[in-house]
């Protein structure tokens, strides 16, 4: 016979938990406010009236009313839904009733605690359709702050009420049957709000919803502040339609087709690919670029500036944008656009240049999902897919814009060369008439070459100015282009230091504790012949970084096969051993390259440190380099028998900031460079099929060459 007697426990939640959900968690008035409306959407409210009384200064009659004519609410909503923490009303009943059907934003249950930050007094009056009764609830939040201060004096094991045990009055009223909706009426208003407060409010309630026509369309919300102050009011909040954008690109997928669409910059063109449904789910994006001017046009017209990307789940923005920030420039980077690494490099965009909006729902990203410190999204590969998305995107915009650039300046520079030829034609037509002319018109003519001369000086001195320029320019992104790769070295010589020195440190010890000894002869031999090799190995590795001083336009001939061997018997040697890395070179003794030492090291060196990452998981690790050689063109193909390039990866594997190792360290400017270092030389690179299946990678890089 079983003693096992069971119990059954409750548990109820403290009263100071409307403090913790509700003051602390929502940390900004505007935010409480931004919160409350949102609660109107759900309602299947149309229109929503925020109004401020007596708020500046503060009175007994300040009151903050918020009213909307969505469906109301009854006595059982209020009693099961309004006062409960964290109901799972809105999780079980996704969409709001007809006609409207609108995805609920509020899934957690606490935007209405949002009250307590704005006033500590409540009155709700709600009344759904054809009742003749309007039913109201009256919530004094002091009494609940009151109460817990009481209850901190006491002990932890004395008997007190918890939140659900706190009585509030309510009552009806006579109602209007042709009337429905919520009204919240919150006096012993907390703060001032000045006409900058009710500028703020007006702001971010302009962003509730993304600047769509068809959403808006769809899901009629107006919203309207009324206040003491002259600007606002009686004035519709209106969505902050984005105009005097330089350039706006839109995305969507083909959920039938299953294919996303994406942004490919190439050979000078801004194209949309399709690709198959990434992790994070399909979705829509739409992604506006302000240059210098667009955005003095922009700040000037909404004054406010530009303020990145936003994501809206349903057509509702999600709740970690929804938060408020005073100052723009301490917003949080959520999608990660301004912490990437070389910013300031390679004319990469900001927050502050991209204005966009993402459009994700629950049905297709049901992975994506806010954090409950309203700070974020939940940690997981739909989240981090999605950010890649993004980031991804904005730097195909950045490679067009770069081009852009690129080809302003080869115009201007053109213009520049035609202006001067110009110059000299009329300059010798001049010289022509002269002959014939008269001498008080050659006297004129002498003035008007002498000046078309001077003109002709300044131009010949700009196309030499700009030469310049456009070479320091070139000049300081190769040199950055080093750095880069001395960062990845640097990481490679470091270890390799501590190895080698660790080697010579052993030597040093056995002479030390053990020399003379003429028993020991052989072995200090052998001893000493190590620690030169070592000391070999230890100055290729200095002369190695020492090259990235050089120059990087001085040409030079280069054995490609001793260039390969030494970076994997003296630079890479003791990385490949401790990972057990055999390697493989099939390169002609006598082949040599006309070209830049040090960019063909950053090339190999690069596909090396690629290689090494991808073989990270292997049992059997190969990297092998061969090379074939024709009359015009020598191809070299480097591989490996590593994890190998996902199929929908092979058009990004090259873009710049894209890396699929970001765990193991990677930057994603290796294969970036790569391809900008072979192309430089007026060669290609690409993804061939590999030769180690069934995994494995392979890349063909052709050179132009002369036997």
């Amino acid at each position: 016979m079983s003693l096992k007697k069971e119990n059954s426990i409750k548990f109820n939640f403290d009263v100071s938990a409307y403090r913790l959900i509700g003051r602390e968690l929502i940390t900004d008035r505007i935010t409480a406010l931004f919160e409350l409306v949102k609660n109107a959407y759900d309602a299947n409210a149309e229109n929503v009236i925020v109004e401020f009384i007596d708020i500046n200064p503060l009175t007994p009659n300040s009151k903050i009313i918020i009213k909307d004519d969505g469906i109301g609410m009854q006595f059982s909503d209020i009693k099961n839904k309004w006062m409960v923490i964290g109901t799972s009303s809105k999780r079980r009943e996704r969409l709001s009733p007809a006609p409207h059907k609108r995805k609920v934003a509020g899934k957690k249950g606490i935007g209405r605690f949002a009250v307590d930050k704005l006033g500590d007094k409540l009155v709700l009056r709600t009344q759904k359709k054809n009742s003749a009764e309007l039913l109201c609830l009256e919530t004094d939040w002091s009494y609940y702050s009151k109460l817990e201060d009481s209850q901190l004096k006491l002990n932890f094991e004395d008997e007190k009420p918890f939140f659900t045990d706190v009585e509030n009055k309510y009552w009806y009223d006579k109602g209007d049957k042709e009337v429905q909706g919520t009204t919240l009426e919150i006096s012993q208003v907390n703060e001032i709000w000045t006409e900058n407060d009710i500028n703020r409010a007006f702001k971010e309630l302009s962003k509730l919803v993304p600047p769509n026509p068809s959403k808006t369309n769809a899901y009629p919300f107006n919203i309207t502040i009324k206040s003491p102050y002259k600007d606002f009011n009686n004035v519709k909040v209106k969505t902050q339609l984005i105009d005097f954008a330089t350039k706006k690109v839109e995305l969507t997928f083909d959920k039938k087709e299953g294919v996303q669409e994406i942004l490919q910059y190439k050979k000078g063109s801004l194209n949309k690919i399709k690709v198959p449904e990434r992790p994070c789910g399909f979705l829509k994006l739409t992604l506006y670029y302000f240059d210098q001017a667009a955005k003095s046009k922009y700040k000037k017209y909404f004054n406010s500036d530009i303020d990145g990307i936003k994501i809206y789940r349903d057509g509702i923005i999600t709740t970690p944008f929804a938060e408020y920030v005073a100052d723009q420039n301490k917003q949080k980077d959520i999608l990660g656009i301004d912490k990437r690494r070389w910013s300031g490099f390679f004319d990469r965009f900001g927050t502050r240049d991209l204005l966009g909006y993402v459009e994700i729902t629950d049905e297709n990203n049901p992975q994506i999902i806010e954090s409950t410190n309203r700070q974020g999204f939940v940690d997981n590969e739909a989240w981090e897919e999605l950010r890649k998305f993004i980031i991804e995107q904005i730097v195909q915009l950045e490679s067009y814009f770069k081009n852009v650039k690129k080809v302003e300046r080869e115009n201007t520079k053109s213009s520049l060369g035609v202006a001067n030829q110009d110059l000299k034609t009329l300059k010798k037509e001049i010289a022509s008439v002269k002959k014939e002319a008269s001498p008080k018109v050659q006297a004129k003519l002498r003035s008007i070459e002498a000046n078309l001369g001077k003109i002709q000086g300044s131009v010949t001195k700009s196309i030499k100015d700009y030469s310049k320029l456009e070479k320091e320019s070139k000049q300081q992104e190769n040199l950055f282009m080093s750095l880069v790769s001395l960062q990845t070295y640097a990481a490679m010589f470091s270890h390799m230091t501590k190895h080698t020195l660790g080697h010579i440190l052993t030597g040093a010890e056995y002479f030390y504790n053990n020399y003379p000894n003429p028993n020991l002869e052989d072995r200090f031999i052998s001893i000493s012949k190590s620690i030169y090799k070592e000391m070999l190995k230890l100055r290729k590795g200095v002369d190695f970084m020492l090259k990235y001083a050089k120059s990087d336009t001085e040409l030079e001939e280069i054995n490609l096969k001793e260039l390969i061997v030494n970076l994997f018997d003296n630079i890479y040697v003791d990385r490949l051993n401790e990972e057990g890395i055999k390697t493989i070179v099939e390169i002609k003794d006598n082949l040599i390259l006309n070209y830049n030492r040090k960019a063909i090291e950053d090339i190999f060196d690069n596909l090396i440190s690629n290689s090494i990452k991808a073989l990270k998981n292997n049992n059997e690790k190969i990297i092998k380099c061969s090379s074939l050689t024709s009359s015009d063109k020598v191809t070299i193909l480097f591989s490996d028998n590593g994890i190998g390039i996902k199929e929908k990866d092979k058009h990004r594997i090259f873009d710049i900031f894209y890396t699929d190792t970001a765990e193991e360290g990677g930057a994603g400017m290796g294969l970036y460079m790569v391809k900008t270092r072979v192309e430089a030389m007026q060669g290609n690179i690409e993804v061939i099929e590999n030769e180690f299946r069934p995994t494995g990678a392979t890349f063909k890089i052709t050179l132009p060459f002369k036997k």
